[in-house]
């Protein structure tokens, strides 16, 4: 299944919005998973934000490895800081 969680307001971290909530886009990606004691089929996953101070076009992260193992995801995270985040 597909899930996806969208941002817009006052700029975050991605990692706020991604990791930390006790049932973040990260941990819902396994947790029905391990409740049903099934196989964990991992996907790609994207993400997308913007920094209008920047530039009014948007970055895009896209990777072929399932978010909750991707450590390049898991570092960016830590560093984007935007108003909107698409993931």
């Amino acid at each position: 299944m597909c899930r996806f969680v969208a941002y817009i307001g006052p700029p975050i971290l991605a990692e706020d919005l991604l990791y930390k909530p006790p049932h973040s886009l990260i941990r819902a990606q396994t947790i029905r998973a391990e409740e049903m004691s099934v196989t964990v089929n991992g996907d790609g996953f994207g993400i997308g934000w913007y920094v209008p101070e920047i530039d009014n076009e948007p970055c895009v992260f896209r990777s072929i490895k399932p978010a909750w193992s991707d450590l390049n995801l898991r570092n960016l995270a830590r560093k984007i800081y935007s108003p909107l985040i698409f993931a």
